[in-house]
C-alpha cells in the first residue's frame, strides 16, 4: 500500500507539471479564442509594431528600446510613467474555468520604469533533484560548458520537465486611452485604467517564426490605500474582453517585501548587442528595484532550433526533439537562463530556472565563458546614466535606468552587499 502511494504521488506531480505549461496557455487565451477577442469589429484593433516579438524579429530591439529610455529619462510627463515599478508576486491568476495561485508557482515580476523580467517556476518542478548536478563549485569553467553538462547529465524526461518554466524580459510601454463615443467602447472595460503594453526580447515561449499573434497589453488597476503612496497590490486585467464585455483573463499581483516601494534602488541594464554576433552571448538583461533583481541570459543556439517547424512554443519544440532523439536540440532550447536574487545577499541568486545556480553570485552567471569578476562603471557622473555603461568580465552593457549616482553604482557592484546608498 505504502508502495503504490508513493508511486501515485510520483504520477500525480509529474502529471502536474507536464501539465503546467498547457495549463497557463489556456487561462491566457481563453482557451484559445483570444485572437478572435483583438479585431477591429469588436473595438481591439492592433498595430504589428504593438505584438511582443516584432521587434526581437526585425532584430531592432536594441535601437528602438534604447529610444524608448532615453524618451522616458527626459520627459516629466507622469501618464508615461509606470505605477508597477517593484517587485512582485502573483497569488492569482485566473480565466474562464481554471485558476493558478502562488501554491501552484513561484513568480517573480520585476519592473523597473523601463525594462522588466517576469519570472515563473511551478512549485512541482524538482529543484532538488537538479540542484547537485554540477557536483560541487564549477568556477573554473564557462558558466555555458557548466551547464551543458548539467543538460547532458539529464535524462529525457527530465528535460521534458524541465521545458515547463517560464520567464521573459523586454521593455513595458505605458499609455492612457483616449475617451472617445465609439460605440465599441460598449465592449471595454475601462477608458480611464493605464495600459501596459510589454515588448519581449527574451522569451522562454519564444519559437522563431513563431511570435505570438497578439498584444501582451493590459489594463492595471491599483489598490490605491493612500493615494499618497504607491499601491501594494493591483489587478491586471486583459484589454481585449471576451462575448459577455468580461477581460477573459485576469492577474492579481502583491508587492513583495523589500522592493522599497519602487521609489529606491532601480536599475536596468541590457548587454550591448555584439557586432559581429558572438555564439549564445547575444542577450542579456539584469533589473533591480530595492533588494531585488531578477536576470536573463539568451539561448545558446546551436543552429538546430529551425527543425521542428510544427512547434509553436518551447515545450512543443523540446517534446518534439525528444520524441526523435535529438537532445541536442532539445538542450539548445533549454539553456535560456534566469533567475532571481537579493541584493543583501551579496547578489546570490536564491530561484533559478537553473537550480545549479542557486547561491551563485548573478556576476557570475551573467558572463559569457568567462570567469572574470571584475564590474565596473563607465561614464560621466555629469550626464544622465542613459550614456553609462557597465563591463562585467570582458562584456558591456547598456544602462538603461539608475537611480543611483554613477559613484554608488560602483560601490554597489563593488561591495556585493546590502551597504544601501
Amino acid at each position: 500500500m505504502a508502495t503504490n502511494t508513493r508511486k501515485n504521488d510520483t504520477d500525480d506531480w509529474r502529471t502536474s507539471l507536464l501539465g503546467w505549461t498547457a495549463k497557463q496557455g489556456r487561462i491566457l487565451t481563453d482557451e484559445g479564442k483570444a485572437i478572435e477577442h483583438y479585431c477591429s469589429e469588436r473595438g481591439f484593433p492592433f498595430a504589428s509594431n504593438e505584438l511582443p516579438h516584432y521587434h526581437l524579429e526585425r532584430g531592432d530591439s536594441h535601437q528602438v528600446f534604447r529610444r524608448w529610455a532615453a524618451a522616458a529619462s527626459s520627459c516629466n510627463d507622469q501618464e508615461g510613467k509606470s505605477p508597477i515599478v517593484g517587485a512582485w508576486s502573483r497569488p492569482l491568476f485566473t480565466g474562464k474555468w481554471e485558476h493558478s495561485t502562488d501554491n501552484d508557482e513561484v513568480v517573480y515580476n520585476i519592473q523597473t520604469g523601463s525594462l522588466f523580467i517576469d519570472l515563473r517556476i511551478p512549485m512541482t518542478k524538482p529543484v532538488s533533484r537538479w540542484e547537485n548536478l554540477l557536483g560541487g563549485d564549477n568556477k573554473n569553467e564557462g558558466q555555458i560548458i557548466s551547464s551543458r553538462q548539467a543538460f547532458e547529465s539529464m535524462s529525457d524526461e527530465d528535460l521534458r520537465l524541465y521545458a515547463r518554466q517560464h520567464v521573459f524580459a523586454g521593455y513595458s510601454v505605458i499609455s492612457h486611452e483616449k475617451n472617445n463615443n465609439n460605440e465599441n467602447n460598449n465592449n471595454k472595460m475601462s477608458n480611464n485604467l493605464p495600459l501596459c503594453t510589454r515588448h519581449h526580447c527574451i522569451d522562454w515561449n519564444y519559437v522563431s517564426g513563431k511570435p505570438r499573434p497578439r498584444p501582451n497589453k493590459w489594463y492595471i488597476e491599483g489598490r490605491n490605500i493612500n493615494e499618497r503612496t504607491p499601491f501594494n497590490t493591483w489587478k491586471e486585467w486583459s484589454y481585449a474582453t471576451d462575448g459577455n464585455g468580461q477581460s477573459y483573463y485576469w492577474e492579481k499581483w502583491e508587492r513583495i517585501t523589500g522592493d522599497e516601494l519602487g521609489q529606491g534602488l532601480r536599475l536596468a541594464m541590457r548587454k550591448k548587442k555584439q557586432v559581429p554576433s558572438r555564439e549564445g552571448c547575444d542577450d542579456a538583461i539584469l533589473v533591480a528595484v530595492g533588494d531585488h533583481f531578477n536576470y536573463i541570459v539568451g539561448r545558446q543556439f546551436l543552429d538546430l532550433h529551425t527543425r521542428y517547424g510544427d512547434a509553436s512554443n518551447t515545450v512543443a519544440l523540446v517534446d518534439l526533439a525528444i520524441q526523435n532523439g535529438d537532445r541536442d536540440t532539445a538542450i539548445s532550447y533549454l539553456s535560456l537562463a534566469g533567475g532571481h536574487g537579493t541584493i543583501s545577499s551579496g547578489w546570490k541568486i536564491d530561484c533559478a530556472l537553473q537550480p545549479w545556480q542557486h547561491g551563485k553570485s548573478v556576476f557570475d552567471c551573467l558572463q559569457c565563458n568567462t570567469c572574470n569578476e571584475e564590474v565596473k562603471v563607465i561614464g560621466s557622473s555629469n550626464v544622465g546614466c542613459i550614456s553609462w555603461e557597465v563591463l562585467i568580465g570582458n562584456d558591456s552593457w547598456d544602462v538603461y535606468e539608475c537611480s543611483l549616482s554613477r559613484e554608488n553604482l560602483q560601490q554597489l557592484f563593488l561591495s556585493r552587499k546590502m551597504s544601501r546608498l
